[in-house]
């Protein structure tokens, strides 16, 4: 009679791989860099936020459209609307982030916003980080 045991292989662990932005070849093989695991959500993220929405072509709605608050007047509900923005374009667009805090600095003097998130990186071992970035005007 045969048994069926159960398997000593564990599954494969799921990795997360980006294309870099940077488009800097490695050097030993000659291809595209890639960021992987938490380098890759956390480029993702600066990526969604920092796009205006109606940028990208066939995707009116995507991006964080964080550019359009450079100017307004900021106060604690700019602070609050923005975090909503910010929340809701990460669950919209990011599936792999779930955001836990964030923080909203102004920079006025320099007409740019500091954006610090805490986010939880969704995988088997789920793993707590921070993204932090500027937004300022494009020249």
């Amino acid at each position: 009679m045969h048994r069926h045991s159960k398997s000593n292989i564990d599954a494969r662990q799921h990795v997360y791989s980006d294309i870099t932005f940077s488009f800097i070849a490695n050097p030993n093989t000659g291809d595209i860099g890639l960021s992987k695991d938490v380098a890759s959500v956390k480029q993702s993220v600066i990526n969604i936020l920092s796009t205006s929405r109606g940028e990208r072509p066939f995707k009116p709605d995507f991006g964080g459209d964080l550019r359009a608050y450079l100017f307004e007047f900021f106060d604690s509900i700019t602070r609050a609307v923005m975090a909503d923005v910010i929340i809701e374009s990460l669950k919209k667009y990011e599936p792999r982030a779930k955001v836990i805090g964030v923080d909203i600095e102004d920079l006025s003097f320099r007409n740019a916003l500091n954006i610090k998130l805490e986010i939880e990186i969704l995988s088997p071992q789920p793993v707590v980080t921070v993204v932090e970035f500027i937004v300022e005007r494009i020249r």
